[in-house]
């Protein structure tokens, strides 16, 4: 019997290496290019972005016997069946498109941070997502699964809040996981000439890039489109060499046909790694499909040059950069000499370099600074899943910026050591090995519990970034869910998870219209009931009575359903019977997990979504068997019993 339903947060750990930890690709298309790919899909409403971008995640649109192969500092080798990637639009665009938005609410938010833009503007800091849009979003998304009949509660609509929270495009200088590690110009081999090329990269090259932003660090490379039927092998190899030598650029070739008879096509869908925004300007687009359709043919094509592109090119980039850093930055940095010569600078040198050190007024370092290099090493180790690395240099190079009062980069500092430490613990290949009880309280006395303190003020109360706190507090609790599944240490974290949906539950009322039903209320009170139900007080020698408990509910749960008895047999009613759950009595937490999910159902209620109460209703029936006349809990005048009659299921309907 599974008890109770809801998303696996290994999947979530998925998804978050997916949308938030994965490498961000830029790309610049053409006008010739573009209309290939809406000749492609036989749309006008693409783009090649927006053709791409659903390729990204390379573990849904995978080739055969995939293999990322990934080379740490340690010279060590390791395997991945995936390596998710983020295609979006150009660096200028995305900034562009930031300022203005910060322009248009500055008016309306006074109290927001400020960095340079680069090009002698200020921008402010703005939220990472706001929760009005997100409820509207949220609240679309469970009435379309009403009216399918679609849709399993938390495992959907959760997922769907959790990818939304975590997706996100904002250019900060704090983190640079949506800094573009490469820069990609597609072009199509029959309209666009290598001078175009060439002025688009040199035009590229002359924006004016914010000053935290390092763009020696970007991979330059260039997606060519040519059609095989009228283009032969030994041009386009002629064509990718001169672009070698007279751009130093590589190139990945496409050879796709545009207008192609073929009938077997496939549906790619648009709402990958999308954001809040895009999903909402979607909607109101009515008359805009949430999918294409692309021939079978040119689908194989996209995975297999995306696949060489990503091992040919992105990794081993991104392996040379670290190799760099930790050689030439991070190892000297540790040196005895170095830190001496640094308390010496801090005693006596009165004077900082504003290119090097961190600008106060604008909060941010100098994309030459060491530390904003070292923070682009642990970004770029934890993308590369190397994970412990990442835990160390992040935990490094937090004590420099606690050093320059740079708060807003200890805060993300801490909250990435979080991240990393439990991103390692529960990897697959450490699943055998349970952190004793002196490691469990290190984790969660040293790091998570102050850490999680630390970050929440100054992101809330310094920095008034609510979105940032909130997000942070999302991708920990699931991580901790990992950890409590992996080595059945439910019994130390589930308080503290408890404490942190708690805290978003709060934070998102405050800005939720008041005495009014919210979906992400309901979402949350749901995965309290998950996190709650999933709380088991057994050691691993008695789990087995969890399992004759799951199978004594079923035997009576169908003795209940066999309307067959033996004639003659005589049963007495009144006799006291042995509670069903006496074996496990105080080893779980069943009865206050129903309470959370009857919340959650409460909320659903007054939202009526009656396919959602429904779904909630098999976790409530272990506790309160809603088929039980008698029982004080199906009374009509109290919670459940009013939902029961509300839905049709009422045992004296």
């Amino acid at each position: 019997m599974e008890y109770p339903k809801g998303l696996d947060p290994y999947n979530s750990r998925q998804h978050l290496l997916h949308h938030a930890y994965s490498p961000l690709i830029s790309i610049q298309s053409s006008i010739s290019a573009d209309t290939l790919a809406q000749a492609i899909a036989s749309t006008q409403d693409i783009s090649i972005l927006q053709l791409f971008k659903p390729y990204g995640n390379n573990s849904k649109y995978s080739i055969s016997n995939q293999v990322f192969k990934i080379t740490n500092t340690q010279l060590i080798t390791k395997n991945y069946p995936s390596f998710p990637i983020r295609f979006e639009p150009p660096l200028p665009e995305l900034i562009s498109i930031k300022s203005g938005t910060t322009r248009e609410s500055s008016s309306t938010n006074a109290s927001t941070q400020s960095v340079s833009e680069g090009s002698g503007g200020i921008v402010s800091l703005n939220q990472l997502f706001s929760i009005g849009t997100l409820e509207l979003l949220l609240k679309h998304k469970a009435n379309e699964a009403s009216d399918k009949g679609t849709g399993t509660g938390t495992s959907d609509l959760y997922l769907g809040f959790f990818d939304k929270v975590i997706t996100s495009n904002h250019i900060v200088p704090f983190e640079t996981f949506n800094h573009p590690i490469t820069q990609i110009f597609v072009v199509d081999y029959a309209q666009d000439s290598l001078e175009y090329l060439r002025e688009q990269i040199v035009h590229f090259r002359n924006f004016n890039f914010p000053k935290f932003f390092q763009i020696n660090d970007l991979l330059m490379h260039s997606f060519v489109f040519y059609d095989p039927n009228t283009v032969s092998q030994q041009e386009i190899i002629a064509f990718e060499q001169e672009l070698y030598t007279m751009l130093n650029m590589n190139a990945t070739l496409f050879p796709i046909q545009a207008f192609t008879q073929e009938v077997e096509t496939i549906s790619i869908s648009l709402e990958e790694n999308s954001t809040i925004e895009e999903d909402l300007q979607r909607i109101s687009l009515k008359s805009q499909s949430t999918n294409i359709k692309i021939p079978l043919s040119v689908d194989q094509i996209l995975r297999t040059k995306l696949n060489e592109f990503i091992k040919k090119y992105l990794i081993p980039h991104m392996e040379q950069k670290i190799r760099y850093w930790d050689d030439q930055i991070l190892q000297p940095k540790k040196s005895i000499a170095n830190k001496f010569f640094s308390a010496s600078r801090r005693l006596f040198n009165n004077e900082i370099n504003s290119n090097i050190g961190f600008n106060s007024h604008e909060n941010y370092y100098h994309k030459s600074s060491p530390e904003q290099a070292i923070r682009k090493l642990a970004d770029w180790s934890l993308i590369l899943k190397d994970f412990k690395y990442a835990y160390s240099t992040y935990d490094l190079i937090k004590k420099d910026f606690t050093n320059d009062k740079a708060w807003v980069y200890v805060a993300s500092s801490q909250e990435m050591c979080i991240v990393s430490l439990l991103l390692a613990q529960t990897q697959q290949s450490n699943s055998n090995l349970r952190p004793d009880k002196n490691t469990l309280r290190k984790v969660r006395h040293d790091i998570v519990e102050p850490y999680m303190d630390n970050l929440s003020y100054t992101f809330k109360s310094r920095l008034n970034l609510k979105s940032y706190s909130s997000r942070a507090h999302l991708v920990v609790i699931e991580l901790l869910l990992c950890m409590c599944n992996a080595f059945n240490i439910s019994w130390w974290w589930t308080d503290l998870i408890e404490k942190y949906i708690l805290k978003c539950i709060a934070e998102f009322d405050i800005q939720l219209p008041i005495g009014k039903p919210a979906v992400t209320r309901a979402i949350l009170y749901e995965r309290l009931g998950f996190t709650v139900g999933s709380s088991i007080y057994l050691n691993l020698e008695n789990t087995f009575l969890l399992d004759k408990f799951f199978d004594r509910v079923k035997t009576i749960t169908d003795k209940e359903d066999d309307d067959d008895q033996e004639a003659g047999t005589f049963i007495n009613e009144h006799k006291i019977k042995a509670p069903i759950n006496a074996t496990i009595v105080g080893l779980s937490r069943f009865r206050k997990s129903a309470m959370w999910y009857l919340l959650s159902i409460k909320e659903w209620s007054l939202l009526q979504n009656k396919h959602q109460i429904e779904t909630l209703l098999t976790n409530v029936e272990l506790v309160y068997d809603p088929k039980q006349k008698d029982e004080w809990y199906t009374r009509k005048d109290l919670l459940l019993g009013y939902i029961l009659n509300q839905v049709g299921k009422h045992p004296d309907a």
